[in-house]
């Protein structure tokens, strides 16, 4: 009978390990959307330019990343609130909606996702990178209209109003513990004394509103903007559309930031004093003025099969770096016809405190070709066995059609065309000439322009006697 108990209770032990005991469901896995790893500001004028990139990836590092948009949030003050008081103290100023990625690359995401749970460490202790998906290698810029995609740079426009414009005030700071004195009304913190900038915050938030990581803080100086420059001139040449314009401030802006230091009278001071007089002082970021050059193109004629241009595309300069001078040369290509125009901006400050004015008054043309081939050079006239042969350089025009060989014989002021088609090589054999005629030759270089061609002028003529 004991036998039996023993056998008996390791029975129901094997049992009890066997069948477990069921704990409580896991919660579901839940992604979040990385945080906006840079968030960059640029003043133009009253308008405020945030660049940023979609995060392309969650938290816990798997892909794609589970985004639905981006909000971005300003604060206008002398110093930014802190993080976790950063939103109830701002403005939404922007929502950038993201598209999600296409299914087959979700669910390669999602292969490369399991692969990399299972994949050994690296070297440094961490999991390998799984690899982006397609698009996320793809940036490109977006002004908010259409939906941005993952891994994309996407642009948004900020405008000050008045309000943004203005300090705002702080919250008051929660507390946890019992106060010993009358608590703090929520607008009764003083904003501190100092430069107004206005502070940006990017947010990203899952497709059920699930918010992830807050971004770095950006800022912009809310001080002063350069006058527009004025007087901007347009000049249109064969190649390149030409700009000159007076600088910002007019003649006085000028002479004003060129001005020597003031020399005191020896009369009102000491001699061997060496104290100067300090310049007048400005809201304007320190100097020097630089300046930003920027186009407008009339869109082609079937502008209606081509996508419609990002709005924000005219804020991005021509200039590759601000320019120190007033003059700029816009190279042309193609002289389409199409109306072109300009704007310059006044650029104070450095970085990160650069401010741009508001633009010049705009100035524009309609480049079309109506600059004919320069005249061919070096022409040579041979005579050769009952022929004569014309030669001379070619010219380097890219719009070049031909040439047009002219002829008369000597003495006479006009020369008539030997062909009623073009020449394309630099090099013509007439073999219609007459035995002991003087004859006299000119080239033209002719172009592609159309529905008219552009024609140069005579060549230097030259004369050669038929054998």
């Amino acid at each position: 009978m004991k036998g039996a108990r023993v056998a008996t209770v390791l029975v129901l032990v094997a049992g009890a390990i066997g069948c477990g005991k069921k704990g409580p469901p896991l919660p579901p896995i839940v992604h979040i959307p990385e945080a906006v790893d840079q968030l960059t500001t640029r003043r133009v004028g009253n308008d405020v330019l945030l660049t940023l990139t979609v995060p392309a990836e969650n938290v816990d590092k798997t892909q794609p990343a589970d985004i639905g948009k981006i909000d971005i949030y300003a604060y206008t003050g002398t110093t930014p609130p802190p993080r976790a008081q950063f939103l109830n103290a701002s403005t939404l100023v922007a929502t950038i909606p993201v598209e999600p990625p296409p299914p087959e690359e979700i669910e390669a995401a999602k292969k490369a996702n399991a692969s990399t749970r299972t994949r050994k460490p690296s070297s440094s202790g961490k999991p390998q990178p799984a690899g982006q998906p397609s698009r996320a290698n793809e940036p490109r810029s977006s002004s908010g209209g259409a939906d941005a995609i993952q891994g994309a740079a996407v642009t948004v426009r900020d405008h000050l109003t008045p309000d943004a414009l203005a300090a705002q005030p702080l919250p008051a700071v929660p507390t946890t513990s019992r106060p010993r004195r009358p608590p703090v009304s929520s607008l009764a913190v003083t904003v501190k004394e100092g430069p107004l900038r206005r502070f940006y915050l990017a947010v990203p938030f899952s497709p059920r509103g699930r918010p992830g990581p807050p971004s770095m803080v950006a800022e912009v100086p809310l001080t002063a903007i350069p006058d527009a420059p004025l007087d901007l001139e347009a000049a249109v040449a064969a190649d390149a559309v030409s700009l000159s314009w007076e600088p910002s401030g007019g003649l006085i802006g000028f002479l004003l930031e060129r001005a020597l230091p003031i020399e005191s009278s020896p009369i009102d001071e000491p001699p061997g004093s060496t104290e100067t007089t300090e310049p007048p002082p400005s809201d304007l970021p320190p100097g020097p003025t630089r300046y930003n050059v920027y186009r407008e193109i009339e869109p082609l004629a079937d502008a209606a099969a081509t996508p419609a241009p990002d709005p924000l595309a005219a804020m991005a300069p021509l200039n590759a770096a601000p320019l120190t001078v007033l003059t700029f040369s816009d190279p042309v290509t193609a002289l389409d016809g199409r109306r072109r125009c300009y704007t310059v901006r006044a650029i104070r400050g450095i970085e990160p405190t650069v401010v741009e004015g508001e633009p010049s008054s705009p100035v524009c043309v309609n480049p079309s070709d109506d600059f004919p081939p320069a005249a061919p050079v070096n022409v040579d006239a041979l005579a050769d066995g009952g022929a004569i042969v014309i030669s001379w350089e070619p010219n380097n025009e890219a719009d070049l059609a031909g040439y047009v060989i002219l002829r008369g014989e000597a003495g006479d002021a006009t020369l008539t065309p030997l062909s009623g088609t073009v020449i394309a090589e630099p090099r013509y054999v007439d073999r219609d000439v007459r035995s002991g005629v003087r004859y006299v030759y000119a080239v033209q270089a002719i172009d592609t322009h159309l529905p008219t061609p552009n024609v140069s002028a005579e060549s230097e003529r030259v004369e050669a006697t038929a054998p």
